[in-house]
């Protein structure tokens, strides 16, 4: 048992599911838009991308004085130095790799992802200090690497009515998974100074706030659908995945556990990955 706690808690905490759940959503918005390419290459660029940064963020941790505001998941962190460095290692190298494998215009499109992503936690930047940088840098980055990207890497037609909308509910589908994540990192954020929504709003009407967007992503699901964007299976894959975020949203607290946040909120990334190539190829 202890092995397998152990292999949960790498997996949730080195980031390797996080950076799953990045190359779910480029194969969900791929299924979507119903285009032939899959795009495994750059599905694994931004697997490798999501390692290297996410943990490279965390060599920048600076430990807190207060050991109660310390999680699981911080915990893990600082006692787990060399494993990140390690990772943000692998995951450099298989950026370098992969890099190879895709068009070359993909520096183009990612090169200035990289920096917002980079000044989002440099200690001299630190964009997220900012209420509305911390919360818009994540939605941005992520919208742009698993939707936009795709979309410009394989439609003749980057800018249609159907590709703009699409991102519109990428966009919707990640800030209302994001927004709840403010209000885990109540605490650590009033200790390092860092305004966010939550605390400006408070937790409540945060929460209300995130499950206000994901309504909204449902609409726009079934607009996509209203316009035969995708197929009926596809559709109700995503509707169904659509109402397990809803509750996830509902259900978030500053009181739940770093599991909670890990595995269920950023699952939904996966979740929806996984329910819609189960449909696609079954």
């Amino acid at each position: 048992m202890i092995f397998f706690r152990r292999l949960f808690d790498f997996i949730l905490f080195s980031n390797l599911y996080v950076a799953i759940g990045a190359a779910c959503l480029i194969q969900s918005t791929i299924i979507q838009r119903g285009n032939t390419n899959h795009l495994l290459s750059y599905s694994l660029l931004a697997f490798f991308a999501t390692l290297f940064i996410y943990n490279l963020q965390r060599i920048f941790y600076s430990p807190q004085k207060d050991n109660s505001l310390l999680s699981i998941r911080r915990k893990w962190i600082f006692k787990n130095q060399f494993s990140i460095k390690l990772l943000c290692i692998i995951g450099f190298i298989g950026v370098a790799i992969t890099f190879f494998f895709n068009d070359y215009k993909i520096i183009f499109y990612l090169s200035p992802l990289l920096l917002l992503s980079v000044a989002y936690f440099l200690p001299f930047i630190k964009l997220r200090k900012n209420t509305w940088f911390k919360l818009l840098t994540l939605v941005i980055v992520w919208t742009m690497v698993t939707a936009v990207v795709p979309i410009l890497l394989n439609d003749t037609n980057p800018f249609s009515e159907n590709n703009i909308l699409h991102v519109a509910v990428r966009f919707t589908f990640m800030i209302s998974i994001c927004i709840p994540f403010d209000i885990r990192d109540m605490e650590i954020d009033k200790k390092e100074n860092i305004f966010t929504l939550s605390q400006k709003l408070g937790e409540n009407k945060t929460r209300w706030i995130a499950f206000g967007f994901m309504l909204f992503y449902t609409l726009l699901i079934v607009t996509e659908f209203s316009l035969h964007m995708f197929s009926m299976k596809i559709f109700i894959a995503l509707i169904l995945t659509a109402i397990v975020n809803a509750i996830i949203v509902l259900m978030s607290s500053s009181k739940r556990s770093e599991y909670f946040y890990t595995a269920l909120l950023d699952g939904t990334m996966i979740l929806q990955g996984v329910a819609l190539i189960g449909v696609y190829y079954y």
